[in-house]
């Protein structure tokens, strides 16, 4: 990804993203259910998929519109999941009644908006820092599992937990040794390029 952006990586984004995958291994690996390898390996090709069209969003952000940018993944990704739904789900039923305001809900405001926000966003934030924001994805998933399902948590997933949010701090704008960061070396606002001037 580094070679795609021609760009080196910040220390603090390094060491954060470390300390956050510590901090996932904690949360994810220490419970007592068995942790499934085909959903594992489903996770980390999501993982990789998405950070290649970040990284590419964020290539392209001078030279295309965000919302074309944004149509044309959505779309692309939705003609890539298609015959793979279609071959192990079936065919989708047609909404109807009340399912027709959800399915306009998560169509347009949960997925066309939240995703045209977040590559708006990439635009402005360094590659580093957005890798280390998708640690909070499984930090999330873990806070959902104990307020929605009445799930608990022991002290090694509460450790995973503050280690994840350790991690995902030195990439935050602002943070001594951030690239963007008054004082740090670096255009503001991206990390430092490699390529000779």
């Amino acid at each position: 990804m580094w070679a795609l952006t021609a760009t080196r990586p910040a220390r603090a984004h390094l060491l954060g993203a470390l300390v956050g995958l510590a901090g996932v291994g904690l949360m994810l690996l220490t419970r007592a259910e068995p942790v499934s390898l085909p959903g594992l390996a489903a996770s980390a090709a999501a993982m990789l998929v998405s950070s290649l069209g970040y990284v590419l969003a964020g290539r392209w952000r001078d030279d295309v519109d965000v919302l074309a940018t944004t149509a044309w993944q959505l779309t692309a990704g939705g003609l890539v999941l298609l015959p793979l739904a279609v071959a192990f789900e079936g065919a989708p039923e047609v909404p109807s009644g009340r399912e027709l305001p959800a399915f306009g809900y998560v169509a347009v405001v949960a997925t066309a908006l939240a995703f045209a926000a977040w590559f708006a966003g990439l635009r402005h934030l360094p590659p580093g820092t957005v890798g280390l924001l998708g640690l909070l994805n499984p930090l999330t998933g873990v806070l959902l599992g104990t307020t929605v399902a009445g799930e608990s948590l022991g002290p090694l997933q509460w450790s995973g937990l503050v280690l994840v949010l350790g991690g995902v701090a030195p990439g935050t704008p602002g943070t001594p040794g951030t690239p963007g960061t008054p004082g740090t070396p670096g255009a503001p606002g991206r990390a430092r390029s490699i390529r000779p001037r």
